[in-house]
């Protein structure tokens, strides 16, 4: 009893696990692979705008029977459809190209890619697609040499000559335009954007790092301790130059030029040495003020 209870609980476990593991593989074919993507609306349109709508069977540029949105096949002359139906054949026909590019697709690509590609096989076939020169670069990383590739298929046969057809190179411009951009780009904020010589965007206020008031600012201190370090250097030495005349002064004022003259001569020094890290600070804080807020 106890061996069926483990035999039949172990059954649906191995089961759970098996299904599981299915699924992570075939989400992981489908994000490198392509596998259950969908053309987008973008490649879509493309598709209609190109191929144009045709209710009544017509010989296209190379002698294929056509009808609706490029749908050949079974294209018989004479042959009259609706609109929904050319809706009906076009969702079939592309149901068919998606999965023979999925089919081919060894690299993770965007669904503008995806769509591009469809695009391009809805027109040529998936066949020459799975042999062209786009595939092949796309397979091993060469985007911008797929998309230069995807040009190249803008001729046909008319007459028996293989001819350029202005309507497919518009086309192949197209699907090469739709693979090379990015589907749905993310606007930068400001906060994002770099700040460049000669623009008016500025950062914002958080972001500047800029002093409330001026009292703050490191170019107001350093020019107030420079200004107090120099005027006081400046008074002292015009202090000892006249100090050989303070006997034509008052008595008050010849104790004051007596205090001053009895200031140790390194003090001087001091003082001037002050005045000129003062200044130092000055250069340096604009400096710096320009780098970090270019102002």
């Amino acid at each position: 009893m106890m061996i069926w209870a483990k035999t039949a609980f172990s059954f649906p476990v191995f089961y759970a696990i098996l299904g599981l593991a299915v699924r992570k593989t075939v989400c992981e074919n489908a994000l490198v692979t392509g596998v259950g993507m969908r053309i987008n609306q973008a490649g879509l349109d493309l598709i209609k705008t190109f191929e144009g709508l045709e209710l009544e069977a017509y010989v296209d540029p190379v002698g294929i029977w056509t009808i609706g949105f490029g749908h050949t096949g079974e294209v018989r002359e004479g042959m009259v459809i609706s609109p929904a139906q050319a809706e009906d054949l076009l969702r079939k026909d592309v149901s068919r190209t998606e999965k023979g590019v999925s089919s081919v697709i060894n690299q993770n690509v965007n669904e503008n890619e995806f769509s591009a590609l469809v695009s391009l096989a809805y027109n040529i076939g998936n066949a020459a697609l799975a042999s062209s020169t786009a595939l092949k670069r796309l397979n091993i990383g060469d985007r911008l040499g797929a998309a230069q590739a995807i040009e190249w298929w803008n001729k046909g046969r008319v007459n028996g000559r293989l001819v350029e057809l202005p309507g497919l190179t518009r086309r192949r411009a197209a699907e090469k335009n739709l693979f090379l951009n990015e589907p749905n780009p993310q606007p930068k904020s400001q906060v994002d954007l770099p700040l460049m010589e000669n623009t008016r965007l500025l950062p914002s206020t958080e972001a500047s790092g800029r002093r409330e008031s001026l009292g703050e600012s490191r170019t107001i201190q350093g020019a107030g301790v420079s200004a107090v370090a120099g005027g006081t250097t400046a008074v002292a030495a015009a202090v000892e130059k006249n100090v050989d005349k303070a006997d034509q002064l008052d008595p008050k004022m010849q104790r004051i030029f007596g205090l001053i003259e009895a200031i140790p001569e390194w003090a001087y020094w001091a003082l001037g040495a002050t005045a000129i890290v003062a200044a130092l600070y000055v250069i340096f804080a604009r400096v710096d003020d320009w780098r970090n807020y270019r102002r």
